[in-house]
């Protein structure tokens, strides 16, 4: 397979899945009758910090900061890290390796593009349910149209590697979101679990209400849970040994990382502080995507 189809799929998998997660980002923070008694002003900046955009927001639209404004810009401005940005940009990659797909596979991006266009203004609750019905039927179209060859390989390990991503930024946003309220923590907790679709499986594997250090320990190690982080880099470990290649160093560096995921546990993560072992986590998952990068889509 050619360096740059490689690239185009994965990256078209990677924003298929930040298109989504970024909407479940926004519905953890903005969650409708979601208690908060802290500061409005960094309850509002705190989807844009999560993603790294707030700069970006600020040099467009200045410090007047307002939900209904980060909604729009990170829905439909122009933001890099945009829903509309990512569903555009995996459009586009997907149109340049239609041979590479099935065509149900192509139909649902690009049937999710027209639809956005409809949808991206509707009530955040509206738009949340949308996506992850869209996010649904894409991962279904993958499974069930897609043969396992190298093409879904290099889409499976872009999903799989930045959904890893994305649970550590929402995870992150709720760290922070407790310390600017005093609210109840068991409710902040829940609501998180249901904004990434894991209130149930919570509730069939742990005993208890949802507290930050058994959720904690539910969405970083549970080697079960599609959204926890061993779940997807155990997977992106599997993906590369498939792909083969002489690509050690993303192996080596996965490797490492799953090793930590399977053997700490939450004391482990107490140890260092919450927010400092997701921020530990990002680093190593940046450096696996760096590798990956290296290894397979930068030809000499």
């Amino acid at each position: 397979m050619l360096s740059r189809t490689a690239s185009n799929l994965y990256w078209m998998a990677r924003y298929l899945e930040r298109a989504e997660l970024t909407t479940r980002l926004l519905a953890a923070c903005f969650q409708p009758g979601l208690p908060f008694d802290g500061e409005e002003k960094k309850l509002v900046e705190l989807p844009l910090k999560i993603q790294g955009v707030y700069e970006e927001y600020v040099s467009l639209h200045g410090t007047n900061v307002t939900r209904e404004k980060v909604q729009e810009f990170l829905i439909s401005g122009l933001s890099r890290s945009s829903v509309k940005s990512c569903l555009e940009s995996a459009r586009e990659n997907a149109r340049s390796e239609r041979g590479k797909l099935s065509s149900e596979m192509w139909e649902t991006i690009n049937q999710t593009w027209i639809e956005f266009k409809g949808m991206q203004h509707k009530p955040l609750v509206e738009f949340t349910d949308w996506i992850k019905q869209r996010a649904f039927a894409v991962q279904g179209t993958i499974y069930i149209t897609m043969p396992v060859n190298f093409s879904r390989y290099f889409v499976r390990l872009g999903v799989f590697l930045e959904s890893a991503d994305q649970t550590l930024r929402i995870l992150e946003a709720k760290c922070v979101l407790r310390e600017l309220s005093n609210q109840s923590d068991a409710y902040h907790w829940h609501m998180l679990l249901r904004a990434v679709s894991s209130y149930e499986a919570f509730q069939q594997n742990v005993i208890g209400t949802p507290s930050a250090d058994n959720v904690f320990e539910f969405l970083l190690f549970h080697k079960a849970l599609p959204r926890s982080v061993r779940y997807c880099i155990e997977y992106v470990y599997q993906t590369i040994q498939a792909i083969g290649g002489n690509n050690n160093d993303s192996l080596k560096a996965i490797a490492q990382l799953l090793v930590k995921l399977k053997y700490d546990h939450i004391d482990d993560v107490l140890a260092v502080g919450q927010e400092e072992y997701i921020h530990m986590l990002q680093t190593e998952i940046l450096q696996v995507s760096n590798k990956i990068n290296q290894g397979y889509f930068i030809t000499a």
